[in-house]
């Protein structure tokens, strides 16, 4: 096309030019160094100020907005596990209730009498004849 500055005189691949969306970036995999750095600075400061992300990126030979989304993810990352692990402790807690509310439950279809340990009478019995029944029992 004239007036347009092409070095190599080619315009590009045809699927960009039809798309015309930008390319995506590829995977970056940060390095163990930068991994360590990055979680020693996490457990320090987990909201990092953007002169701390813009220092530690110069540092890491890192764009800010990778350590910006590093952060990010791993804040999310630890919040899942915290949640995981108190759902679990729930899920005990839960469990251990509603054996005990079984428990409960069967107990009181047999009712015992506390002073003499035989079954209690319930239903339409008035109180002053079940303290006579528990009288008479003893």
């Amino acid at each position: 096309m004239p007036g347009m500055d092409n070095i190599d005189g080619v315009l590009g691949d045809d699927e960009d030019a039809a798309d015309n969306r930008p390319r995506k970036k590829r995977y970056h995999r940060h390095t163990p160094q930068q991994i360590q750095e990055l979680e020693a600075l996490l457990k320090e400061c987990p909201h990092p100020d953007e002169r701390q992300r813009l220092e530690l990126s110069k540092r890491l030979c890192l764009e800010t907005i990778q350590v910006k989304f590093w952060f990010q993810n791993h804040r999310t990352q630890m919040k899942t596990e915290i949640e995981c692990h108190e759902n679990s402790l729930l899920r005990q807690e839960n469990d251990k209730l509603r054996v005990e509310n079984m428990s409960i439950r069967d107990a009181m279809k047999k009712p015992i009498c506390t002073n003499c340990g035989g079954l209690a009478i319930t239903g339409d019995v008035s109180l002053k004849e079940q303290h006579l029944r528990i009288e008479n029992a003893f």
